[in-house]
């Protein structure tokens, strides 16, 4: 699932390639995919409108239109944004699609059909609508937001920090990594975190989610990409620790597989 680094690549992509180019036309080759406005809807709110601003608040994408209003954009487990130039070929499973005046598109694309593209009148309404939390890496995040996001809670550690009304962003995977860098056992409550274990989490998660969005997270050639010695090429069936290179254990934590290791992270 596309989590804050790979939302925060794609907010760069847009930014990079299509602001401020005049749609001129917006085609839904699956309605179901639309939140809270139909397909006809959509494209008549949005022909000869241009894109002029991004935003992203977790794992959500939101983009300001001239003349006022918002797309929002929430990537499931598959989903991603590209930018397609005049004469490329189409990509395969693009649900939604935005034909700019210059020839060049936006496709989003969704295999799986569980992300969501609608609009919104404000962006600040839309995250509190969604009851989101701060996001894992706004300015504010510092270690005291970073502790009040995650106290009062016994739950796992690992659930808190994938409580995305708590901090907003961290999905399985990160949550996963940065637990293994931080050399914390995902099921230790929250609650147990001694301020030295604080401070190091809260170093650790703004390390990792900043490098790989720096690494192109969400690329296909991501995981060729990471640092030698993060978890995420060996999450896997029989995997194996890349620094104590001792066999990794699972554990079922808030619904999802936490891959760890027990030696390293006790």
């Amino acid at each position: 699932m596309p989590e804050l680094p790979d939302v925060e690549v794609y907010r760069r992509r847009l930014d990079r390639g299509v602001l401020n180019k005049t749609i001129r036309k917006v085609s839904v080759s699956d309605s179901r995919i639309l939140d809270g406005v139909n397909a006809a809807t959509l494209a008549r709110r949005l022909k000869g409108r241009r894109f002029v601003d991004t935003r992203r608040h977790g794992k959500h994408l939101l983009v300001r239109l001239d003349k006022g209003g918002w797309v929002h954009f929430h990537f499931g487990m598959t989903g991603a944004v590209h930018h397609i130039r005049d004469g490329d070929r189409p990509l395969p499973y693009t649900r939604v699609r935005f034909d700019f005046s210059d020839g060049d598109h936006l496709a989003y694309t969704s295999k799986r059909l569980l992300g969501r593209v609608g609009l919104t009148a404000d962006a600040d309404a839309f995250v509190a609508e969604h009851a989101l939390g701060p996001d894992a890496l706004d300015s504010e995040m510092d270690l005291a937001a970073f502790r009040k996001a995650l106290s009062g809670t016994t739950r796992a550690v690992k659930a808190a920090l994938m409580d995305q009304e708590a901090l907003a962003g961290i999905g399985n995977v990160y949550s996963d990594e940065i637990l293994f860098h931080a050399r914390i056992d995902p099921r230790t409550p929250a609650t147990k975190l001694d301020a030295a274990k604080m401070r190091r989490l809260h170093r650790t998660m703004r390390r990792l989610l900043e490098t790989a969005v720096e690494r192109g997270a969400g690329s296909d050639d991501f995981i060729d990409r990471v640092p030698r010695g993060w978890l995420l090429p060996h999450r896997h069936k029989d995997g194996r620790c890349p620094r104590s290179h001792g066999a990794l254990a699972t554990y079922k934590i808030g619904g999802r597989t936490s891959y760890f290791c027990p030696r390293c992270q006790r």
